[in-house]
């Protein structure tokens, strides 16, 4: 294999497929990344058998044929170079990279040895712009789950009908829900992918990008720009989210978010040690007063909101509340409450495109 193309382009599009290589040692081979060279285009590809990614780049082929070789060596080499043009050749053993008036040489995994990988058909269920799809996954999946015990906690819902696409996530202590009307499919769909490849996938797509998503049996591909993700969905039956959201709310209170989200955020500071950020929120006529106290100190302060219903004191993991402020788009914002012993949801006041659901905490007098 040889062929010539900019360091630029190659660095980019390596560091991007290495996103997919295994994060524990599963399989020697799977550390390596595929390059392929066809007919002047380049097919750049890593896979961790979960997760896969392919991206096509533009280069003067003069040698057709595919090489694997380490992923992390190669991708740290190329980020590297300068921008200028490199020459690749590659033989059954060796892969030359050179570069001005120098060269690397990278040794090669055995080709043979690579696992088949098989993406589906071209033509997408689902087509949404890529600003649309970054929006509302990246409005959610901070509440996804890490423990290992609910798997199917560890990802995101992903319920597309008609023109509509909604995302959920909770991890059993908060739930994260947004929605876009910017969609067009061809039928309903109802998944749960796995945040480590949303995490991926959103970093990969651009505001302009048309994506194009469809799903057969266990697998979700995704098509956008000159890149293909193949991930492997997580099975089983999402909880069903609708039954967790109350309906109606004895209290209101109308905050500036800018407000509210400062003063939890200086709490914080204090509970610096601490493994959980306990805040206390005291609620009464409009005034709203955060107090919290740890071996470094201890801190009140208050804003003024706009309350309906009664008095509430009641306390949060202080985390919880300052992620779901900063995923919310405009000034004021809106908390739903019951008790102090109900959830508590969070949702804007001007585009209510997403809410959040926040359990409360015990707290101490």
């Amino acid at each position: 294999m040889k062929f010539f193309c900019y360091s630029i382009d190659f660095a980019d599009a390596v560091s991007k497929v290495s996103k997919a290589l295994p994060i524990k040692k599963i399989n020697p081979i799977l550390e390596g990344i595929k390059i392929s060279a066809q007919e002047n285009i380049l097919t750049i590809f890593a896979s961790d058998l979960e997760f896969s990614i392919e991206i096509k780049i533009n280069a003067e082929v003069l040698i057709e044929g595919v090489s694997v070789v380490n992923g992390r060596v190669l991708a740290d080499f190329v980020r590297k170079l300068g921008s200028e043009s490199i020459e690749v050749f590659s033989t059954e053993t060796n892969m030359t990279i050179g570069y001005s008036e120098n060269k690397v040489v990278l040794q090669c995994l055995r080709t043979e040895e690579y696992p088949p990988f098989v993406f589906l058909n071209d033509e997408g269920d689902v087509t949404v712009k890529g600003k649309d799809y970054k929006d509302i996954i990246e409005k959610v999946i901070f509440c996804t789950s890490n423990e290992d015990n609910r798997p199917i906690l560890k990802g995101c819902s992903l319920e597309i009908r008609e023109n509509e696409m909604r995302a959920v996530a909770l991890n059993g202590y908060r739930l994260g829900f947004a929605q876009s009307e910017s969609v067009i499919t061809s039928k309903d769909t109802d998944i749960i992918i796995p945040a480590r490849a949303l995490h991926e996938i959103t970093r990969l797509i651009g505001d302009e990008d048309i994506v194009s998503i469809k799903t057969q049996r266990s697998f979700l591909q995704m098509n956008f720009s000159n890149t293909s993700v193949l991930a492997r969905l997580i099975e089983g039956k999402f909880i069903d989210y609708r039954k967790i959201i109350p309906l109606d709310f004895g209290i209101e209170v109308t905050a500036n978010k800018k407000q509210l989200e400062e003063a939890i955020e200086r709490a914080v500071v204090i509970m610096r040690d601490e493994k959980v950020d306990v805040i206390r929120m005291e609620i009464s006529e409009n005034i709203l007063i955060i107090t919290t106290k740890s071996e470094l100190g201890n801190i009140k302060e208050s804003i003024t909101v706009n309350k309906k219903g009664n008095d509430i004191n009641i306390g949060f993991n202080a985390k919880y509340i300052i992620d779901s402020l900063k995923a919310i788009e405009g000034d004021f914002v809106r908390l739903k409450m019951i008790e102090s012993t109900k959830p508590c949801v969070i949702e804007p006041i001007e585009n209510k495109n997403c809410l959040y659901l926040v359990l409360p905490l015990k707290i101490l007098n």
